[in-house]
């Protein structure tokens, strides 16, 4: 296949929507004013064009939630770039790095004046010939690994996400959600380029922000993660303009379902996915979300079947290592009759001198005990047992009655040898909680603390 017909599935999508959309309100701004229309996204992408004469190779374009993007991603593609979307606050030494692996002949960056600065990468380039954009995740090391997509891909993880959501050209996307991360790409980017649903361009994530960008924009579907959904809950009201809520990134709180439901009138509804294959699966019932972690069922598009115990996800939408033998989430699923419910996480599995545990089947436990309001399961290394239980937990209750509590429901080795009381749990700024940094919180401490 040729490099410039690489592009083509996306250029003739955007080209559809262009000429059934053109001078309609594209992005809007937080106050309500029109930023974009559909030809000015055109146009600012024909100046993006000019301004690419000179570079050659993939592009490293390290922006945050700019208006000018979609016509940035739309001028690369016309000039035959592949490009990378790395966040803006993305340290230099990691984006150069990316860019050096990924053989990168140019960057864009965005200044402090919120400009975009062009700049040659000094280095050999590498030819690449199958994807038009490339993602970054993490690997269990931490690392940087670089995900390569075809623009069918794209196009059908854009469909995929709009057909089961429901979103359509008569909607507005509300985007605070970073524009360059998996789940803004899919929910806001692609749709405005591929559907022509508009989207509103956001930055300031504070409820009280959201909440007057909401009222001024009258935006119908709001696509955030859990942490945003628990902040919003101090405002006094959602304009009835929002039909729809989404929630991904991060497992959503039961609570916070239900208290958003009760006060708002709204379910959020949680949508599941990875950088690897896009969307996988959305809870698209009213139904109240029962428990933690129920994600509905698979999208509309995506097979999602179980092989020797762990998910498999197979659709047009994997990136190109996973498309012939799909992908395996990191995450443990059980299946229900409405759906699947995440559990856990693989590489979450404590292994006790050979005998594994996933943290949630102790958790459950120790969550059923008089007191306890939160309890997250991790594995301490140790040199004998190759790994200790150990357990942070919030509430009000004595470690050693949890300790006897714990020992009177479950196997011996599975007993957490080390417990920790705290008044919250540490979770990272999207609402995760990283078991690791858990673990380390264990280090030189006695055992039963």
């Amino acid at each position: 296949m040729a490099a410039s017909d690489l592009f083509t599935p996306a250029l003739d999508q955007w080209h559809a929507v262009l000429a059934d959309r053109h001078d309609q309100p594209a992005i809007f701004g937080t106050a309500g004013e029109v930023l974009r229309s559909f030809s000015d996204i055109e146009n600012e992408a024909k100046r993006f064009r000019r301004q690419l004469g000179g570079y050659k190779g993939t592009a490293v374009v390290r922006v945050g939630n700019t208006p000018a993007l979609p016509a940035l991603l739309l001028a690369c593609w016309q000039a035959g770039h592949a490009v990378c979307l790395i966040d803006r606050y993305v340290l230099t030494g990691i984006a150069n790095e990316i860019a050096e692996s990924l053989g990168a002949g140019f960057q864009v960056a965005q200044s402090a004046e919120e400009d975009l600065v062009f700049s040659l990468r000094n280095g050999p380039l590498i030819e690449r010939s199958e994807a038009c954009l490339y993602k970054t995740t993490s690997g269990t090391t931490g690392s940087s690994r670089l995900l390569g997509f075809r623009a069918t891909s794209l196009i059908a993880d854009c469909e995929n996400v709009c057909e089961t959501m429901g979103i359509g050209p008569n909607d507005v996307n509300y985007g605070v959600i970073a524009f360059t991360h998996s789940y803004g790409f899919s929910n806001l980017v692609t749709p405005l380029i591929f559907r022509g649903v508009p989207l509103v361009c956001a930055s300031d994530a504070l409820p009280r922000a959201i909440h007057a960008g909401l009222c001024a924009t009258q935006a119908s579907v709001l696509p955030l993660v859990p942490a945003m959904f628990r902040a919003l809950l101090t405002v006094e009201a959602i304009p009835p303009s929002v039909r729809l809520c989404i929630s991904a990134g991060a497992v959503l709180d039961a609570d916070v379902a239900r208290d958003f439901h009760a006060k708002f009138g709204r379910k959020i509804h949680s949508f599941y996915g990875a950088s690897e294959c896009g969307g996988i699966c959305y809870d698209a019932s009213e139904v109240p979300a029962e428990g933690v972690g129920f994600v509905g069922e698979a999208l509309r598009g995506v097979r999602a079947e179980f092989e020797e115990g762990l998910l498999r996800v197979r659709s047009k939408a994997l990136a190109l290592e996973f498309e012939t033998p799909g992908f395996q989430p990191a995450d443990v699923l059980a299946q229900e009759n409405r759906g699947f419910r995440i559990v856990g996480r693989e590489a979450d599995v404590i292994n006790v001198a050979g005998r594994k545990v996933h943290p949630s089947e102790i958790e459950a436990v120790a969550l059923t005990c008089n007191g306890v309001v939160e309890a997250i399961a991790c594995g301490k290394d140790d040199s004998l047992r190759g790994q200790d239980i150990a357990m942070v937990v919030v509430g009000s209750v004595s470690i050693a009655d949890l300790r006897a509590f714990c020992a009177a429901r479950l196997p011996s080795w599975q007993v957490p040898r080390h417990f920790l009381l705290r008044g919250e749990i540490p979770r990272g700024s999207r609402g995760k909680v990283n078991r690791r940094e858990l673990a380390a919180m264990f280090d030189n401490l006695p055992l039963f603390r």
